[in-house]
C-alpha cells in the first residue's frame, strides 16, 4: 500500500492544538554537544518519567529522569506569539559523546504519551554533511495556542505574522519529522552516512556555520526561509560547496528569525496572493530578487494529491497518472546502477513525487527540456528527470505559463536538476516532498539515486 501523508495535520479539526494543555517544549530547539537542555512540561499526573531518545536507524535511549513532579501549567492567550513561558521542569548537559542529529524526549500524561524533539549539534563540526531540519516550517505549521501562518488551522480562521519556537509541536507529529522527515534520518544512519544536524534558525545565528562542510542537505518540506539563509547558500555553493535539496516546495516564502532565535516573522501581506501592480508587496521569494531562483534553481510549486475545498477529492491524485518521475537524461552520473533507461518511471510505488514539488519554466529542444531562463532560473541547470504535476490557482492568477503541452489535469511539471558547471560546488535538487518515502527499499532506484548524489557530493 501507498504510504500517502496528506498534511493530516492540515486535514484535522484544528482546534484539537488551540488548547493543548499538556506537553512540553525545549527552551532552545538547537544545542551543542555538552550545552545545557532545558525541558519546560505541563503534566497534570502526580509523578512520571522522562525517556529521551536518540532518532537514527533505530530509536535507542540515551537517558531517563525518573519521578518528576507533575504540575498543570496554563496556556497564555498569545503563546503561540509569544511563547508559552512555562516554568522549566529539567535541564541536563548534553553529553560529548551523543551523536549529532534528531533527540526527542517522551512522557505520559492524562492526555497520552506527549513529546519533545530537539536537536544536538556537534561541539565542534564533525561530518562533511550539514543536514539542516526544517524548523522554520514546523513552526510556521504547528497550531498549538491557537495559529500558526494558516488561516483555515487558526482561531477564528485568521492567521498570525510572528510565532514562537517555545511551545510544543502538535502530538503524534513533531511539525514535520515523522511524516516526512524520519523517513530521511533513519536512512541516513542505516546506511552510515556521516551527518552533522542543524536547524534554519543556526544559519541566521553564524553567517560562517557552512565554512567547514562540504555539503547542505535539506529534506521534506523546507518552505521557510530567510534571506540571510539564501545568500548564505549562494555564496557556498560560489566557494565549492555542494548544496543537497531531497525536499519540496523549498524556499518558497521569506521570513525573519527574532528574538535571538525564539520567534519566526512572515509578513504574508496578500496571504497567498501574488505581487501585482496594484499590491506589489509579497513574502514568495521567487519574487524577491530572485531569491528563491538563485539559491535552489527552482521557480514554482506544483501538486500532486493535494488537498483541495471538497474532502476526499485531490489535485492531480497519486492513485491515477501522478507521483512518480520520468528519466530524460539517463547517462547522467545520478542514474548509475539504476539501469533506467530512457523514458523510464520511477517512484510510483511510493508516490514521491508531492504534496509540493518544484520546477522552473521549461522549453524542449530536439525533445529534451530545459530551462529558459525567462523566469530567473539559471539555464546552467541540466534537467535529468520530470514528472506530471498541476498548478492551483496562486499560479494561474499570477499570469506566469509553465506548461504548453496540457493534457488533462497535467498543467505543470516537477524536475529533478542539477546544476555542475555554473559554481565551484553542485546543486542537485530533488524536488519533492515525499522522495524519503522511497528510501525503504534497499534497491529502489529512489535509494540507488540517493547513494550515488551522496557518496558523490557530500563525502567531503
Amino acid at each position: 500500500m501507498k504510504r500517502e501523508h496528506l498534511w493530516v495535520h492540515h486535514e484535522q479539526d484544528a482546534t484539537i492544538c488551540w488548547k493543548l494543555a499538556e506537553g512540553g517544549y525545549a527552551e532552545r530547539m538547537s544545542v551543542r554537544q555538552g550545552e545545557l537542555v532545558t525541558l519546560c512540561i505541563s503534566n497534570s499526573r502526580s509523578y512520571y518519567d522522562v525517556f529521551v531518545f536518540h532518532e537514527g536507524a533505530g530509536r535507542k535511549l540515551v537517558k531517563t529522569i525518573e519521578r518528576l513532579r507533575g504540575e498543570l501549567q496554563p496556556v497564555p492567550k498569545l503563546g503561540y506569539q509569544d511563547g508559552f513561558s512555562w516554568k522549566p521542569v529539567v535541564s541536563f548537559t548534553v553529553p560529548r559523546d551523543w551523536k549529532s542529529g534528531v533527540y526527542i524526549a517522551s512522557f505520559a500524561t492524562a492526555q497520552g504519551v506527549r513529546e519533545i524533539l530537539f536537536v544536538v549539534r556537534p561541539a565542534e563540526p564533525q561530518a562533511p554533511l550539514l543536514l539542516t531540519l526544517a524548523a522554520n516550517t514546523y513552526a510556521a505549521y504547528n497550531n498549538v495556542g491557537g495559529k500558526s501562518f494558516y488561516d483555515y488551522i487558526s482561531t477564528d480562521r485568521q492567521h498570525a505574522k510572528l510565532v514562537s519556537f517555545q511551545r510544543p509541536l502538535q502530538p503524534n507529529m513533531l511539525g514535520n519529522f515523522y511524516i516526512w522527515d524520519q523517513f530521511v534520518t533513519s536512512w541516513l544512519e542505516g546506511e552510515g552516512y556521516e551527518v552533522d544536524y542543524c536547524v534554519n534558525a543556526d544559519h541566521d545565528a553564524e553567517p560562517c556555520l557552512l565554512e567547514a562542510y562540504s555539503a547542505n542537505m535539506r529534506i521534506g518540506h523546507d518552505e521557510y526561509n530567510s534571506v540571510n539563509e539564501c545568500n548564505q547558500l549562494q555564496e557556498f555553493t560560489r566557494r565549492g560547496g555542494n548544496l543537497l535539496l531531497f525536499a519540496g516546495n523549498a524556499f518558497c516564502t521569506l521570513v525573519e528569525v527574532r528574538s535571538g532565535g525564539n520567534q519566526l516573522f512572515c509578513a504574508k501581506p496578500h496571504y497567498h496572493d501574488p505581487p501585482t501592480p496594484e499590491k506589489p508587496e509579497t513574502s514568495f521569494l521567487e519574487f524577491i530578487d530572485n531569491q528563491r531562483q538563485r539559491t535552489i534553481g527552482i521557480s514554482y510549486t506544483s501538486f500532486v494529491h493535494a488537498k483541495t475545498d471538497r474532502p476526499g477529492v485531490f489535485i492531480a491524485p497519486s492513485t491515477s497518472e501522478f507521483g512518480f518521475y520520468r528519466v530524460v537524461a539517463p547517462d547522467h552520473w545520478a542514474f548509475e546502477g539504476t539501469n533506467l533507461q530512457l523514458g523510464d518511471e520511477f517512484g510510483r510505488e511510493d508516490s514521491i513525487v508531492g504534496v509540493e514539488c518544484d520546477a522552473a519554466e521549461l522549453e524542449f529542444v530536439d525533445g529534451q527540456p530545459r530551462y529558459t531562463g525567462r523566469d530567473g532560473v539559471s539555464p546552467e541547470y541540466k534537467v535529468i528527470a520530470l514528472a506530471d504535476s498541476a498548478v492551483s490557482g496562486l499560479i494561474k492568477s499570477s499570469g506566469r505559463k509553465v506548461r504548453d503541452d496540457i493534457v488533462g489535469e497535467a498543467n505543470a511539471y516537477a524536475t529533478i536538476s542539477v546544476n555542475e558547471t555554473e559554481f565551484k560546488g553542485t546543486i542537485f535538487n530533488a524536488a519533492t516532498i515525499e522522495w524519503g518515502h522511497g528510501l525503504y527499499h534497499d534497491d529502489s532506484p529512489v535509494a540507488i539515486i540517493t547513494r550515488n548524489v551522496l557518496n558523490r557530493l557530500g563525502k567531503g
